[in-house]
Order: C-alpha cells, then structure tokens, then sequence
C-alpha cells in the first residue's frame, strides 16, 4: 500500500541513499522540482515548497511542502499530498510520514483508491514491516462517489473502528464493522474479512440464499468458500429447512494447465417424508401412482470435468448418481436440478474437413413419477464420424459419415392410439374414447416411444456431389450416395392396457399391443439425385433482389425393415422449409427415405437502402414412386401427421423481415396440399432498443392423435425488459396455452445494478399443460456487492 521513498539527493555531497522497496530498482535515481528547495547542513535537512514533485522509479508524489531528515531518514510531505505508486494505487492525504525506502509511514486524513476501484478513507494510517497498514476510523467501499454531490455518502460503505490491509496474506480485516447503505446503518458485526482488491479467490463465507417450497419448507442456504492452492478449491454449504432439516453440500475444483474437474455431493435426512404425499401422478387425468415413497437418507454425488488432449482433441465428462430419480431437482441442487439431464462420458476431436465424437451416455428424468425414470435409455456407445475430401479427378467432394448407436432400456413406453386416425376414419368408436376426458385411443394400435431391452446398429455412408454454373446461370448438382447398416436387436413391451369403464367405475383392464423384436441382419440404401437452382438477380435504384427457383429429383429403393425394427433416434419429426430440400428428412438414422420423391421452391432475398431486408422460402414436396417412407407405419408412428405422407405434401413457408430500428419479424407455417388449412404455425418477433428488449413468439399445431395430442395446441410466449432511470431493470415474461386457457409459466423481476451495487427480486412459475412434472413456484432475492459478494451485472432470469 504505502511505499516510502528512496535515498534523496539534492545538493553537491549527498549520493542516492538506498532503498529495499522491491518495487524501485537498486540504481533508481529521484528527480526533483519545487518553486524553493533548501539545505540545513547542520540538521542535515532538506525541505523544498511550492509546487514539489518528486519521481523516484514508478513512484510519483505531489505535495505543497517536503522536508527530509537525512539523520532519522524519515520524509514528510504535507499539504494536498497525492502519491502514485508502482501497483497503480493512488494515496490522497494531508499529511505523509514515511521512511525513505517507501515502506513505512503514518499518514493523516488519508483517501486511497485502488486501480480495480476500491477506495479506503481513514482519519489515520500507519503501514508496517512494508505491507501492513492500519486504518483507524476507517471506510472501505467499492462504489464511486457522487460527482454532482461528492459530499453525499456512496451507496455502500463498510465503516470500521479500525480496518488492517495485510497485502502478504492478501486479506483485509474489520474491527467493529458496521455496513451503511445509502449513507443508513443496516447491519454491524464486531469482526469479519474480505479479500484484499488484488485477490479473486479468498476463503470466507459468501452471500446466502432464501428459498421455499411447499414440500421443503422456508430455507437459508450459507456457503463458505475455501481456497486450497492456486489451483484447486472448496465450497460447502448448509442450507435449513422447516420441514426437512439440514442440508449439506460439498463441491470441490481443481484446474489443471489443460483442463479442470469438479465433484460435487449433497445429502440429507429427511425430517418429514409425508410431505410429498401430495405429489401424487395423472396421466390423462385419471391416478397413475401414489405419492413418492422417499427414503430417509436422500443424497447425490456427481462430477464434471474437460480436458484439452491437444488443440483438436478433448475428452470430459458429465455423471450424476443419486439416491433416488429426483434428489437433485427437489432440493434444487446447483447445476444439477435439471428435470432432463444427460450423464456422460465423451471424447471429440475435430480436424480441418473431419468431426469425431465418442460417447456413453445415461438419459435420465427427475421426477416423482418413478416410470419416466426408468424408461430412460442408456447409449454405450454413441458414435459419429464425419470427413470430408475433395475429389480434383472427377471434381466435387466426398462425403464419409459413420455413426454407432448401443441402446439399452429396462423398462418399455407407450402411448394409446385411436385406430380409427390410422385407417382413415372421421369418427370414432364409442371403444375409442376416454369417458371422463374425451381422450381416444385403440386397443388395435400403440405408439412405442421406447422398448424393453438392447438394440445396436453401426451405419457407414459416403456422398459425392459436385455444381455446375451453366452458361445461362443454371447452377446443376449431381448427388450420389450409399449407405450401408448392421443392426442386432432384442426389444420388447407387454403393449399397454385398455380400460373399460361402467357407471364411471373401471370395469376391467385388458392388455393389448405386446411386440417383440429379436431380429439381426443389414440393410442398406443407394441415392441418386439432381438439384437444380437459377439464381436471378434483380437490381433496382434503391434495392436489389435475388429470386432463386429451386428443384430436386431423388431417385431410390424402397425403405426395408420398417416396422420391424426400434426407433430409437428419429420419432420427430416437423417439416418446414428449413428441411424441404434435404435428402432424407428423418431426424436420425433409425429411418432411411425411400422411394422416388421431388422437392421444389422458390426463394427470395430482398435488401434495401437504410437496411432493411425480407427473405421468404415456400415449397412443396413430391412422392412419385415406390413406397412412401412417411406413410409406412414403424413402432413410433413417425411420418403421420407430418404433412409428408400423401403423395403431394402440405405447403411449407416462411417468411422474415429485418430491420434497422432492432425489429425483427418472422413466420414459418405449413398449409394442407387440399384446402390450404392451417396445419402449423410459428410467429415471432423482437425488439431491441437502448432501454426496451422484448419478445413475442405464438405457436400453432394442429391435432395430432397418432402422437396422443387430440386437440389443437395454442401456445403464446411474451417477454420484455425495460430499463428505466439509469441502474433499474425491471422483467417480465410470460406463457400462456390458449387451447386450455392456462398460465403455463410467468415471471416477474425487478434489479438494479451499477459499478458497484446489484440487487434482484424476481418471482416464477411455472405449470405447464403438458408437462409430465409438477410445477413450481420461485422466489429470489439476491444482493451483490462488489469485492463482498457474488455480482453479477446485468442480471438474467431466462426471459
């Protein structure tokens, strides 16, 4: 902090005293200006006024008067004293008592301001042994004073009997403390630490957390911070909750030169597990299970870690394992409390034209209902590989991708379909409806989401394809490609069951849909296709055009095995313009596209002056010959309903505007190929101003029985933030389903934050029509304090 000066030389016999400031170097020489400088010869003292400026290494000191006493080697500079020193701090003060090597003095009505901003302010201050200095009657902030009034108080301040600055401990410690907010006492503490300015790691304790929840009771949560080495450290945390006791968590990092782990645990015995006896599950609005039974003892351990094995090579990882299915998302474990999660493992490397990505992975599902949770799958292992080469012989390039996929599952999933949609009914049978909540469904048919048991497939498959620009701007791309798979597969599922009801009692359940797969061998496919594109451009005064018809013809076998074999990784499926022209619209590799198929449309890009742009796609696809992969039905029913799976499909189109006052619009739908109805939607917009953010985005899709959703689905999602005065925000989003008039997720905040100070109050809720879940309520209150507490500015709740 306070460094003292070197040896003074002024006049014809006195040479350059030494210093141990380890700051100056050895052969340092001080250079000195004042309007009069004067020399005692018998007192041995050297006193220069007006105007007195001294730099001596990287320490330069302004002051009104100096006076250096050769024999106790001591300097005292006086009046409007400012001493800038090597580390970038900056010393006010009245009155300067130091010793000529800077690293002892005594300072009076001292202010010192830190290069990272902190200030202290003391009545006085005396440094020792050259990196202690003590602060009597002292103030430590962190915020900037009020330049239209300097005299008001800043908006934090700690105010102490005495503060020490250890710089060797990098530690700052306050006797009888007492912490002001706008210039009001709001809480005093006879002792507590912080880090020193210089310091991003300290141990101590950290800001602590309020929460509640109906299952949980009130909660505080207290971490404290400890710092094993400069490379590694630990923050444990306890958090009390009314109904349930005492939660501890520990979680421990470690940095390595290429990478870094952490591992994380928490734990519990639980006071009260009739708390959840509420959680009971619905499906479909009937009771499918009681209440959780939690055990006791309730705990997590999990661990993540990433490492750099070269520049194109990494390797990590990702697991949590618990007690039970939902630990982690009831007690809102950091990091962890995710409702769907993945635990891996993986190694990925990329070069310059190739992508390789390993994986073992472990889907899981935090919920009460202990059924989603177990009909999570397993992947050992995932695999992709993806390279590319150019081909100067023929021209183009060459296209090689691998994938290997392992799924295991110990426990099936279904979901009731009424038949009467997949065989081209209107009505349905009495059979065929739930009687309390008009549900259908069909004891002749189940959508499978996953089966019982192991399933492995390995896929290999190589493209080339190459453009040609024609004299007349027609650019021509010819497509070739193969693709070859293994599969074994041992999968089932008892199906599901049919209830029967009577005078709205249940009658009788019977079981239908049971399907077994034991089944190995190949299968493959070839492709053969031409894209065709005439770009025209269109350049007027003040814009300029770019109309592109586009046109597509594949050519290929009928998919094989369909139905007869699990899909695991292709079961969605929304077609839109952003894959109308691909090859294969299936999402994974579980499907192959087959038959002969045409796709074609038209794109438009528009600019014009000031900045403003539209570009719209609209489109259609063609099946032409062989059999229609979209209207072939596999365990999952993927392609009903898809808009795919008549000859001619639906229209697709979007459409987007830009603009340069930060509004964004678009929309993207898909239209009936017979009556243009509306069988999709997506609308959107934005805006993005200095002191205004918002969006507005609505959904449409139409029902869907073959995927469970009987009626129309109506989703509008809104939010906005608006900055008001110069540190307030305030937030607001909100969900709402329109088809069953419900609030499915609002929120509401409010924070202010500037340089120094930050706090927020939000609350959020959320209650989904569809989630499989219950909702849940938040509420959070969070202050930061700058070099105190976690600050984080600006603030953001996922609006």
């Amino acid at each position: 902090m306070l460094c003292a000066f070197g040896g003074l030389s002024v006049g014809r016999a006195q040479p350059a005293l030494p210093t141990s400031a380890p700051l100056v170097q050895r052969d340092a020489k001080l250079f000195l200006a004042a309007d009069t400088v004067t020399y005692d010869t018998k007192g041995d003292v050297v006193t220069a006024t007006g105007g007195v400026q001294i730099d001596y290494g990287d320490y330069k000191l302004v002051a009104r008067r100096l006076i250096y006493n050769q024999k106790t080697r001591r300097l005292i500079a006086v009046g409007d004293v400012q001493l800038q020193q090597p580390d970038g701090n900056l010393v006010y003060a009245d009155q300067i008592d130091i010793t000529d090597d800077f690293r002892d003095g005594f300072v009076e009505a001292l202010r010192l301001e830190t290069p990272d901003n902190t200030r202290f302010a003391a009545a006085q201050a005396v440094r020792e042994n050259g990196n202690v200095t003590t602060f009597e009657r002292g103030v430590y902030t962190a915020c900037e004073s009020c330049r239209e009034n300097p005299e008001r108080p800043p908006l934090w301040q700690i105010k102490a009997r005495r503060i020490v600055w250890d710089e060797q401990e990098k530690v700052i410690r306050y006797y009888g403390a007492r912490f002001e907010l706008f210039g009001l006492p709001i809480a005093a503490l006879p002792y507590f630490q912080s880090p020193d300015p210089t310091v991003k790691r300290l141990s101590g304790f950290l800001a602590p957390s309020f929460k509640s929840s109906s299952d949980l009771g009130y909660g505080v949560r207290v971490p404290y911070f400890m710092v094993l080495n400069d490379s590694a450290d630990v923050t444990v945390a306890g958090t009390y909750y009314t109904k349930q006791g005492f939660l501890a968590e520990a979680e421990y990092r470690q940095a390595f030169d290429n990478g870094m782990f952490t591992l994380k645990t928490a734990g519990i015995i639980q006071q009260d597990r009739e708390a959840f006896e509420d959680d009971n599950i619905y499906r479909n609005g009937l009771l499918a299970d009681e209440s959780p039974d939690y055990t006791k003892e309730r705990g997590m351990i999990a661990s993540t870690g990433k490492f750099a094995l070269s520049d194109r090579w990494t390797f990590g990882w990702d697991v949590l394992l618990q007690s039970d299915d939902n630990f982690s998302n009831t007690y809102s474990i950091s990091g962890y409390s995710e409702t769907r999660r993945v635990s891996e493992v993986y190694l990925t490397g990329l070069g310059d034209q190739s992508y390789f990505d390993l994986r073992a992975q472990e889907f899981q599902f935090q919920s009460d209902d202990d059924d989603y949770a177990d009909q999570q799958a397993s992947v050992l292992p995932s695999f992709d590989y993806e390279r590319i080469e150019q081909t100067p012989a023929i021209g183009g390039e060459v296209k090689f991708e691998a994938n290997v996929a392992s799924v295991h599952r110990s426990k099936s999933s279904s979901t009731r379909i009424c038949n009467t949609h997949l065989s081209g009914g209107t009505e349905p049978e009495d059979d065929c409806v739930d009687p309390f909540n008009g549900y259908k469904f069909s004891p002749d048919y189940l959508r499978y989401d996953g089966l019982d048991g192991s399933y492995t497939r390995a896929t290999t498959a190589l493209e080339w394809r190459n453009s040609y620009v024609l004299p007349a701007g027609l650019v021509l791309t010819p497509i070739a490609s193969a693709r070859g798979d293994l599969y074994t597969a041992d999968m089932s599922s008892d199906g599901s069951t049919l209830p029967l009801y009577a005078g709205g009692a249940l009658v009788s359940d019977a079981p239908f849909g049971a399907v077994s797969i034991d089944h190995s061998g190949g299968r493959g496919m070839a492709t053969a296709a031409l894209e065709a594109r005439y770009p025209y451009l269109i350049e007027a005064a003040h814009s300029s055009h770019v109309i592109e018809p586009i046109a597509q013809i594949i050519v290929r076998p009928n998919e094989t095995e369909i139905g007869r074999l699990p899909n695991e990784d292709a079961q969605t499926l929304v077609f839109n313009t952003a894959n109308l022209f691909a090859l294969d619209k299936f999402s994974g590799y579980d499907r192959m596209e087959g038959g002969t198929r045409a796709n074609v449309g038209l794109k438009y890009a528009g600019s014009f002056d000031g900045g403003y742009s539209i570009d719209a796609v609209v489109g259609q696809s063609y099946h032409l010959a062989g059999l229609n992969s979209y209207a072939q039905r596999d365990l999952s029913l993927v392609g009903y309903d898809s808009g795919l799976e008549t000859d001619r499909s639906d229209y697709v189109g979007s459409l987007s505007f830009g603009m340069p006052t930060g509004i964004t619009l678009g929309t993207q739908g898909r239209f009936d190929e017979e009556d243009l109805s509306l069988r999709r939607a997506d609308l959107f917009g934005s805006y993005e101003g200095d002191a205004v953010t918002g969006y507005l985005a609505y959904s449409f899709i139409g029902a869907q029985p073959t995927y469970g959703s009987i009626d129309d689905l109506n989703q509008l999602t809104a939010g906005a933030s608006l900055k008001f005065d110069q540190n307030w925000t305030a937030y607001g989003t909100i969900g709402y389903d329109i088809e069953n008039k419900n609030v499915i997720r609002s929120g509401v905040a409010v924070g202010w934050a500037d340089d120094c100070f930050s706090v927020l109050l939000s609350y959020e809720n959320e209650n989904s029509s569809y989630a499989a879940d219950n909702g849940s309520s938040t509420v959070m209150f969070k202050v930061g304090l700058r070099t105190l507490t976690s600050f984080n500015e600006p603030y953001d709740i996922g609006l």
